[in-house]
């Protein structure tokens, strides 16, 4: 019996290679790792560069893959916005990394990973390249368009650890449900983030009290003050937002950790 295949357009969308090069597309392919609850399995991702992004730098513990520092943060946040937590909490948060104090409602970098020299910095770019990926994977998916050529940065840093691409972000009032288990929203994408990729370059990627902002297309280098301050003066205006819109230096910058980890942040 033969094996299901996950193409559409027969080429992959990171290496831009298909079948004629010798790639194959056999194992399913999650847009968003599995790590953070998400069952969606998307196509044209081969099975080279599909275990790339779960196994990249994967040495020992200090070094972390795109998909787990994703999954890191992601679960992180998603822990946070539970509205009910108590002295056993600690217990439920999936996540290797960071350790939760009731008493004081944060979490902290557990002591190995915070004295390891250049962790934290490490860890920001692969939960950035981590964030891409899920973006470029999750876009395809929608409009099969993520071969295009306006994807290159997005493919160079996430994939190939090229160059780099900054992640903004603004912190919202979030209320969930006590009966609604935050998660990633699937699909990720909506219309309205559709129409801001296509005007604007940005994309827009919204968890449990906060909002990503990506630059999808080099066309968001012209409209970023711009588009920013539009955005911002919007969800203020709704009462969303809390602060101003930043530029992540690193994960530490969210603002769910140690204050005396916190780093000055550049403002956009």
């Amino acid at each position: 019996m033969m094996k299901k295949e996950y193409i559409n357009k027969g080429i992959c969308i990171w290496c831009l290679k298909g079948k004629p090069d010798g790639k194959t597309f056999k194992n399913r392919p999650h847009i968003i790792t599995r790590q953070v609850g998400n069952t969606n399995v998307g196509f044209d991702i081969c099975d080279e560069c599909n275990f790339y992004f779960g196994t990249s730098g994967k040495i020992d513990q200090f070094t972390v893959s795109p998909e787990i520092a994703f999954a890191e943060i992601v679960n992180s946040i998603n822990f946070l916005a539970k509205p009910s937590k108590n002295e056993l909490s600690y217990l439920e948060l999936q996540a290797k990394y960071f350790r939760y104090y009731h008493a004081t409602g944060i979490l902290e970098l557990k002591k190995a990973f915070q004295v390891r020299p250049n962790f934290v910095k490490d860890f920001t770019r692969q939960f950035k390249r981590g964030i891409y990926e899920a973006f470029l994977q999750e876009y395809h998916f929608i409009t099969t368009q993520g071969l295009d050529s306006a994807f290159k940065k997005v493919r160079n840093f996430a994939r190939w650890n090229m160059g780099d691409l900054p992640v903004y972000f603004l912190k919202i009032n979030s209320n969930p449900s006590p009966t609604i288990k935050p998660t990633w929203p699937a699909p990720i994408l909506t219309e309205h983030s559709l129409a801001h990729i296509n005007e604007f370059g940005f994309c827009q990627l919204e968890v449990p009290g906060y909002i990503f902002f990506l630059e999808a297309t080099p066309n968001a280098a012209s409209t970023r003050n711009s588009y920013l301050k539009k955005e911002y003066q919007k969800l203020a205006v709704s009462k969303m937002s809390v602060g101003k819109i930043m530029r992540m230096d690193t994960i530490i910058g969210l603002g769910f950790t140690r204050r005396t980890l916190t780093p000055k942040i550049r403002r956009s």
